[in-house]
């Protein structure tokens, strides 16, 4: 299956049961499929793509994609998009997401979304002072 066939089943689905499948697409020589994920965060794309391609990006565990993530945050104007990015930051575990991540569970206007970021950046640091206790 090509890597763009691959994309386009998985853009028609709103669920990571296809994602697992993107993961090598992103590491592929041109990096169509993660450009065309990353491209899909841009506010000119209807805010459930934006949505869906947060997901995507979460599932796969692309820690190449968390300075676009991080740079979408906070100025994607649907609490449901800044809550799909939050979720993708958390999943994806990059301590360079929380700064931003602080920020929002401190100040964005929705409660659901403050919450959201505040449980992404108490799973980040877990992880990250669990690998500082371990080492």
């Amino acid at each position: 299956m090509l890597v763009t066939e691959v994309y386009q089943d998985a853009r028609s689905v709103d669920t990571g049961e296809l994602i697992w499948q993107l993961a090598p697409a992103a590491e592929d020589e041109d990096g169509r499929a993660l450009a065309a994920l990353l491209a899909d965060l841009g506010l000119d794309r209807p805010w459930g793509t934006r949505q869906s391609a947060a997901r995507k990006l979460g599932y796969m565990g692309c820690r190449a994609a968390v300075p676009d993530l991080v740079d979408a945050l906070p100025g994607d104007s649907f609490w449901m998009v800044r809550c799909a990015i939050i979720q993708a930051l958390e999943k994806i575990g990059d301590a360079r997401a929380l700064p931003t991540l602080r920020q929002v569970a401190a100040s964005d206007r929705f409660q659901v979304v403050r919450s959201h970021a505040a449980k992404a950046v108490a799973t980040i640091d877990a992880s990250y002072e669990h690998r500082a206790t371990s080492d």
